[in-house]
């Protein structure tokens, strides 16, 4: 729906007509009805659209303003199929997501993720098995794994869906997609600790061996959290290379 004077001439019209659409097609119904619904499906003007799920009414303009986005969401904006889009302006708004995002953010997210990677993975989680923590072994693990795969969408240059979704996506990612999505399986369905801390340490090895292949960093260090600061230190924008590498 266009914004402004559109959706006050036609929006509730339209919204109406929404209405009175069957509530099953064909043997097909929603998957549940719930309040919530009524926030994703129906007519809706194209900013609170955006808004809706980035918060943001328009494309972002500053590094900052791309920061604040959730990944998630603009997954979400830029997915599906666009079937009517006479003025066009809703189109403009999504090809303006789909450029990705700007390289130096792109950067600053890889060299958090990789922080994070080792945090989680590399240090944390042989550290839990050995006390016992299982709690945080079993928390170590998922974040690793959920770290990995994120890390692969940027290097990919695509938007990581929700959580759920996650697993199931990488796989069609044409760089590691299908091997990532192949470790993360065997790593989770591993018959005992050290045999998954064994797949998180070969899952690391693949991600610097694909950071180094990529010229995003030089160093030799098996450590993931080492590989940060050097591609953050190939930002251009100052203010965004002095960011922290510790907020994931």
């Amino acid at each position: 729906m266009a914004d402004g004077g559109g959706l006050r001439a036609r929006g509730a019209d339209l919204a109406r007509a929404y209405s009175r659409l069957p509530s099953s097609f064909a043997g097909f119904r929603p998957r549940r009805d719930t309040a919530a619904r009524d926030e994703r499906v129906g007519v809706f003007e194209i900013g609170a659209f955006y808004r809706r799920f980035l918060g943001l009414e328009r494309p972002p303009r500053t590094n900052r303003e791309w920061l604040a986005l959730p990944e998630p969401g603009l997954a979400a904006v830029t997915n599906g199929a666009v079937f009517v889009d006479e003025p066009g302006e809703f189109s403009r708004r999504r090809r303006m997501l789909l450029d990705y995002y700007p390289e130096d953010v792109r950067r600053h997210k890889l060299a958090v993720r990789c922080t994070s990677l080792t945090q989680s993975g590399q240090y944390n989680l042989p550290r839990s098995v050995q006390r016992g923590e299982w709690f945080a072994a079993r928390y170590a693990e998922t974040r690793f794994c959920a770290d990995a795969i994120m890390l692969v969408f940027l290097l990919n240059r695509r938007y990581c869906p929700f959580y759920k979704w996650m697993h199931r996506a990488v796989a069609d990612l044409p760089l590691l997609g299908k091997e990532i999505h192949t470790r993360v399986t065997e790593m989770v369905a591993a018959a005992d600790w050290p045999a998954r801390i064994r797949c998180m340490e070969a899952l690391a090895v693949v991600l610097v061996g694909e950071l180094r292949h990529q010229g995003l960093s030089d160093s030799s260090s098996p450590w993931l959290m080492d590989h940060g600061p050097v591609i953050q230190a190939a930002i251009k924008d100052p203010e965004l290379r002095r960011l922290g590498l510790w907020k994931f």
